[in-house]
C-alpha cells in the first residue's frame, strides 16, 4: 500500500483543528501526494479557502474530494467515506444542510447546559462557532471541557455529556444504503471507514456486511488505520501487534470482496497527519 496516500483527514470545518492550507502543507512536507479531506458531513474545506484542488495542485498533491458521513446499519452507527463526487451535487448538498443544521442546533443548547451546571463560562461561544466551521459536534464541547481539567479524558467527559447535557434534538442518521446510493448518484465511490472498530465494537459479522453491501456500491475499505493509540490504547488494540492483525484480517477481507484497499489517518492536526505518513506501511 502506498504510504504516500492518506484518504482521511479532518480540519476546523469540522472536528479538525487545523485549516485545510495548514493541511496541506504539512501533507506536503511529508511527502504525500494524494489526500482528501473528509470533514464529517461536511463539505467546507473545498469552499472556505478559494480553489484550493488549484492549491493542491501548485504543491504536486493530487486533492480528491471527500466527506465522513454518519450512517446506521442495524442499530449500529458507522461512518463512511465519500470520494471523487461532485461537491455540488444537490441532493447531498440538501442532505448536508439539514444535518449541519440540527448539529448546530444541538450543540449550542449543550453548551448552554455546560456552562449552567459548572457555573461559569466553561465553552465560549466564539471559539466554538468559527466562521468556516460547518458542523458542529461533541469533540468541540469535550475538548473545551479537558481544557478546563474538569475530568481525566476524553471518554470520561464524553461519558459525563451524554448523561448531563442531553438535549431532544435528534440528528438522523441515513441508512447506509441509502447513503452509498447518495454518494454513487453525486458520481463518488463509497469507502466503509475504519471497519476494524466494527469487527472489535459490535456484534455485527463484517464478511456478511460487505457481502451485502458490495452489490449496493460500496466500493472499498479503509485497510490501513492507526487503530493503536500510545496516549490512549484501546482495549481491542492495547498495541502494534493488535492493530497489525486486524489490519491484515482487512485486507484479506478486501481481497476476498473485490473491494479497494485505501488508507488513511484519520488525522485531525498536522502532528498526526506526519506521523502516519512516516509510519511503516502495515
Amino acid at each position: 500500500m502506498n504510504r504516500e496516500i492518506d484518504l482521511h483527514l479532518h480540519t476546523l470545518v469540522s472536528d479538525g483543528i487545523c485549516t485545510p492550507l495548514e493541511m496541506l502543507a504539512a501533507a506536503k512536507e511529508a511527502g504525500l501526494k494524494r489526500i482528501s479531506f473528509t470533514d464529517h458531513d461536511a463539505l467546507g474545506a473545498y469552499r472556505h479557502w478559494g480553489d484550493l484542488f488549484a492549491r493542491a495542485n501548485e504543491l504536486a498533491i493530487e486533492l480528491v474530494s471527500g466527506i465522513e458521513l454518519d450512517t446506521h446499519y442495524r442499530d449500529e452507527e458507522l461512518h463512511l467515506l465519500g470520494y471523487g463526487f461532485a461537491i455540488e451535487d444537490k441532493a447531498l448538498n440538501e442532505r448536508l444542510r439539514l444535518v449541519q443544521g440540527l448539529r448546530r442546533q444541538r450543540v449550542l443548547r449543550q453548551l448552554e447546559d455546560i456552562n449552567r451546571y459548572f457555573g461559569r463560562k466553561v465553552v465560549e461561544r466564539k471559539k466554538v462557532l468559527l466562521p468556516q466551521r460547518d458542523s458542529l459536534m461533541k469533540p468541540h464541547l469535550v475538548h473545551a471541557m479537558l481544557d478546563e481539567g474538569l475530568f481525566p479524558d476524553y471518554r470520561e467527559a464524553a461519558k459525563w455529556l451524554s448523561v448531563n447535557a442531553g438535549v431532544p434534538i435528534h440528528v438522523p442518521k441515513l441508512p447506509i444504503a441509502e447513503a452509498i446510493a447518495m454518494i454513487v448518484r453525486a458520481g463518488g465511490e463509497v469507502v466503509l471507514a475504519h471497519p476494524g472498530y466494527i469487527v472489535a465494537e459490535t456484534a455485527i459479522k463484517l464478511e456478511e456486511m460487505l457481502a451485502e453491501l458490495a452489490p449496493l456500491g460500496l466500493a472499498g475499505i479503509e485497510v490501513d488505520y492507526p487503530y493503536y493509540q500510545e496516549k490512549e490504547p484501546a482495549p481491542a488494540f492495547p498495541d502494534l501487534a493488535a492493530e497489525s492483525a486486524m489490519i491484515e484480517h482487512l485486507r484479506e477481507l478486501a481481497e476476498r470482496f473485490h473491494l479497494q484497499a485505501t488508507r488513511g489517518s484519520d488525522a485531525h492536526d498536522m502532528d498526526a497527519l506526519k506521523k502516519f505518513s512516516a509510519r511503516e506501511v502495515r
